[in-house]
């Protein structure tokens, strides 16, 4: 396993500034909760971008050092696990109280 050159490294970057960016957008303006679920899971994506291209930024050498790599795997994994709970948590509120609406919902409690 080589370094990625420079040049590529500043692409993806870019594309993961661009992911944080339409997540925190998707974040703050959805009511739906599937679309907060997404938009977690894109935030959860740039920073594992980010951590795979700062680990070949600042690796030592030829050869990249694989442990950040194997963190990233481990955190999809454990990402999956909890986007998959999490869409089991969103389809029962949407039976019980047929809404994905996070105001509506939060209207509940008063």
């Amino acid at each position: 396993m080589s370094a990625i050159p420079f040049d590529n490294i500043y692409i993806i970057l870019a594309f993961s500034v661009a992911l944080l960016a339409i997540g925190i957008y998707a974040l703050t303006t959805k009511q739906n909760m599937i679309k907060f679920l997404i938009a977690i899971e894109l935030l959860l994506d740039a920073g594992h971008l980010n951590f795979i291209a700062f680990s070949n930024i600042f690796s030592t050498g030829v050869v990249v050092d694989p442990l950040p790599h194997a963190v990233v795997i481990l955190s999809i994994c454990v990402g999956g696990c909890v986007a998959g709970v999490a869409l089991a948590l969103i389809i029962q509120a949407y039976r019980i109280h047929a809404t994905l609406n996070s105001r509506r919902l939060n209207q509940l409690k008063y």
